[in-house]
């Protein structure tokens, strides 16, 4: 049986004599160093700052851009790893781009000036055509990444699902992209045309497999063009991801949003604001993210080298090409409404089409209207959606409409309507004619055209969600004056009133 050794008083010192002899001894074989290394406090973890600048939705909206390369150029002189995103949607909107020949060709130019490190398609990347976009994807300086599209060979060579970015201190950056797709048709928000030779999944499917990048990278981002509410869907079954930058709806978020740990944000669109995101790395992980806007309204610096740019791509000879000549000018919100509503009405086949005062820009189209004269008239770049709605449904957006500003707003086409209130501009009635004069039936379903912005601003009642059609509004507009109508219709028409008439001036 083992003992357990005990050690007493005397035994104890016993034993560190004995340790200090065997301690001398072996000093004694060791020459003493000439003097003692001072000791030095551990190093602190390395951080880094990155600062990630983001733009989606620009529709050709390029005069801010001066602004934007500004600030850009500014922060890249600092000690941060800067870098820029775009989310999509660079195309549409502005005849500036629209009309250039090639197509585009402005936005690439000023993308490769900014430096832009990586883009992700929108819907509208596609509205000029694959030959179009595949010239922008060889000439642009930056990579086009969306996990969800897959292209046949040669169809878009250069388009990767991700990509990885690294920083200066070695730091890496994993980004994933995605696009949004329709329910219904499994393709973006483009004419199916657009998109041959390219098939899509949905993002969130696409987005889980993005999981692996987590492993081997610092930072993981999703670059999406898939909207606002979707975002903060995907930041909730994906809590790998430090930041979602995204676009598609047209959302200004400022600041950007937590939402389960990850960082979301937008930039609105237009290229009113600039977004800026800060990541602070340290040790391989992301310890502090923090997101906010940067308002381009007002006077600040501009870079002169993209300011001469944009002026170089504003002077357009092609905005003077005369479609259309009437036989007087055409003034006021009726005529021009009732025109720009018979336009949609005719190029999409609908028996119902309304028009909102506000997207109505201009006051008066002189008898010889140029290309630039609609895209001023119209210039947002809006979408043509169809809603089937009954004669209740259309009796709600006339109401919700006319609520904004006790007045008329909805211009028309297909009908005719009146609202009817009391004195203080309570609706009592709404009556609704047939072109013919004639009660409009109340058992029909009709094919209602209204912009994309009336679609999403206007509360009003409908079972049927609607689709966009795949077309703005003011190209309907050009394509019915091309037809050459019956111009001379348009003097002192009216088909919406108000009774009593407002004693009220419109601003």
């Amino acid at each position: 049986m083992r003992r357990a050794l005990t050690t007493g008083p005397v035994a104890l010192r016993l034993l560190l004599s004995l340790f200090a002899l065997f301690a001398l001894q072996s000093c004694a074989s060791v020459p003493a160093p000439l003097a003692q290394a001072p000791t030095q406090a551990q190093p602190q973890p390395a951080e880094s700052r990155i600062v990630i600048f983001h733009s989606n939705d620009i529709h050709g909206k390029i005069d801010n851009f001066a602004k934007v390369a500004a600030i850009v150029d500014a922060e890249r002189k600092g000690g941060a790893d800067v870098f820029y995103f775009c989310a999509g949607d660079n195309f549409t909107g502005n005849p500036v781009i629209d009309q250039y020949d090639p197509p585009g060709e402005p936005i690439l130019a000023l993308l490769n000036r900014l430096g832009v490190n990586l883009m992700c398609p929108g819907n509208h990347e596609f509205d000029y055509g694959l030959d179009n976009l595949r010239k922008f994807e060889a000439e642009g300086r930056f990579s086009l990444i969306s996990a969800n599209i897959e292209a046949l060979p040669g169809i878009l060579p250069l388009l990767r699902p991700s990509a990885v970015l690294t920083t200066r201190s070695g730091i890496k950056i994993a980004v994933f992209g995605l696009i949004q797709v329709e329910a219904g048709n499994g393709l973006p928000s483009t004419h199916p045309d657009k998109v041959k030779g390219l098939r899509f999944s949905y993002p969130f499917a696409r987005a889980m497999e993005m999981k692996k990048l987590r492993a081997g990278n610092d930072v993981l981002i999703g670059l999406t063009h898939i909207g606002y509410d979707q975002d903060l869907l995907l930041a909730g079954m994906m809590p790998e991801l430090d930041v979602i930058i995204g676009g598609h709806s047209h959302t200004r978020v400022d600041p950007a949003e937590m939402a389960n740990g990850v960082l979301v944000a937008q930039a609105g669109s237009d290229n009113r604001y600039l977004g800026r995101v800060e990541l602070l790395v340290r040790n391989g992980r992301v310890i502090k993210k923090k997101g906010m806007l940067i308002d381009l309204k007002g006077s600040m610096a501009e870079a002169a080298d993209i300011k001469e740019m944009i002026v170089r791509f504003n002077q357009n000879p092609a905005f003077a090409r005369v479609i259309a000549t009437a036989p007087f000018a055409i003034e006021g919100n009726d005529a021009l409404g009732c025109l720009m509503t018979d336009a949609m009405r005719w190029a999409h086949g609908l028996d119902i089409a309304f028009q909102n005062g506000g997207g109505i820009r201009l006051n008066r189209l002189s008898e010889k209207i140029t290309l630039k004269d609609v895209y001023t008239l119209d210039p947002f770049g809006n979408q043509v959606v169809e809603i089937a709605m009954n004669a209740e449904e259309i009796r709600s957006l006339i109401a919700v409409s006319f609520a904004k500003g006790h007045d008329i707003d909805l211009q028309v086409s297909g009908i005719t309507y009146v609202v009817r209130t009391d004195s203080e501009w309570h609706i009592q009635e709404i009556l609704l004619r047939a072109p013919d004069g004639s009660p409009l039936p109340e058992d029909r379903i009709y094919k209602v055209g209204v912009s994309s912005y009336v679609a999403s601003s206007y509360n009003f009642a409908h079972k049927d969600p609607g689709r966009a059609l795949n077309a703005i509004t003011a190209d309907a507009l050009i394509r019915f004056l091309e037809g050459g109508p019956d111009l001379s219709v348009y003097r002192g028409i009216q088909r919406a009133y108000q009774d009593p008439p407002a004693l009220r001036t419109r601003y």
